[in-house]
């Protein structure tokens, strides 16, 4: 047993001393694309985001909310990661994640102080739900748009449900923002809107500034200046060595007996969906989310992907409306919240959904 940890923990090293390097490697649009990852909500891809430091994973909140209580994991390498949310600003739309991720180089960071207005931008990201990192490309069609109070890069790049969370890059592979969101609407086309990278860098200088990301110029800590420092890589190194043990001891854990199944009693809540004259019923667990994506609990038409966000209150169901009449995830200043009530109901477009009750039901756990 000794040896076999002496051998995990000469790895780690050995590892740490390689991933130093690759800290001042310069960036490219292949190891931007290494470097993101899917937000899965059970088997459903659901959103992007991408990896800034060992361990650690930037997306938006709006994704990291409507996964939220719906067995969210980040896809990597084919990997099933289980994630904890360690900072998260819902008015500026982002959030930082932690997982045990393998050995990937972190995304390089640029500015989006220095994007032109025509400049070529490239789009990363899992839209749709596909099974691959996905590329679209397009220009600044403005550096810095100011939309509904908030200030974003905005591209003719295409952005679909999925992109949200990923990558904006320049041809070189830089981060210059991050996606989150498009106009929707028919008599609207090619009009998407991107965090700019600097307002990234300023949440994490807020909420975890001694994260070291890499620059051209070599690692920085998020909330200090850009010049190389050595706290960061050997950082790295203990992280490094720290995940060896610890995926170590989680392999001898998972030959000890799986317990049998036993059964519980287990509360679901059961709506009414109407629309158009069709009348149906769903019987869902709590959280759940409502919209048009394919993995929302409560399916609805004419609505954003994860239109809202359903609750257990102490006094009945929770509605929390995740998105604005566009489409655009709105933060904590507009959302609206309310307080559902047997046999009370809200509209989400042309759909009325109605909370029936709560209901006891046998599971197998």
């Amino acid at each position: 047993m000794r040896g076999r940890i002496a051998s995990f923990m000469l790895a780690a090293a050995a590892f740490a001393l390689v991933l130093a390097p690759a800290a001042r490697a310069q960036s490219s649009l292949e190891g931007a694309t290494n470097a993101v990852v899917a937000i899965t909500a059970g088997a459903d891809r659901i959103g992007t985001g991408f990896i800034i430091a060992p361990n650690r994973v930037l997306t938006v909140s709006h994704v990291v909310d409507a996964a939220q209580g719906l067995q969210a994991r980040v896809l990597v390498e084919n990997r099933l990661e289980p994630y904890t949310v360690i900072a998260i600003d819902r008015t500026r739309d982002l959030a930082l994640l932690e997982v045990s991720l393998p050995p990937i180089d972190p995304i390089v960071w640029g500015s989006s102080s220095e994007l032109q207005r025509g400049q070529d931008v490239i789009v990363l990201g899992f839209p749709i739900g596909l099974h691959s990192v996905s590329l679209t490309k397009g220009v600044v069609s403005s550096p810095l748009q100011t939309f509904e109070g908030s200030t974003y890069v905005q591209t003719d790049a295409a952005i679909n449900p999925g992109n949200s969370g990923g990558p904006l890059v320049d041809e070189q592979g830089r981060l210059v923002g991050v996606n989150v969101a498009k106009i929707a609407d028919v008599e609207v086309d090619a009009v998407g809107f991107s965090i700019p990278v600097d307002d990234a860098r300023q949440f994490l200088a807020e909420n975890a500034p001694d994260v070291a990301i890499v620059t051209e110029s070599g690692p920085a800590r998020a909330g200090g200046s850009a010049s190389r420092v050595l706290i960061p890589v050997l950082a790295t190194a203990g992280l490094a060595l720290l995940a060896a043990v610890l995926l170590f001891v989680r392999q001898q854990r998972r030959i000890q007996t799986v317990p049998e199944a036993t059964f519980a009693t287990v509360v679901r809540y059961r709506f009414a969906i109407e629309t158009g004259g069709a009348r149906s019923e769903r019987l869902v667990r709590l959280p759940s989310v409502v919209g048009t994506a394919s993995n929302a609990d409560i399916r609805v038409q004419d609505a954003a992907p994860y239109a809202v966000r359903l609750m257990v209150a102490d006094s009945g169901v929770e509605a929390l409306e995740l998105t604005d009449s566009g489409g655009l995830y709105c933060g904590d200043g507009c959302v609206r919240t309310i307080v559902l009530a047997r046999g009370q109901s809200f509209r989400v477009a042309g759909t009325t959904v109605t909370f029936l009750g709560e209901e006891n039901v046998a599971s197998n756990r």
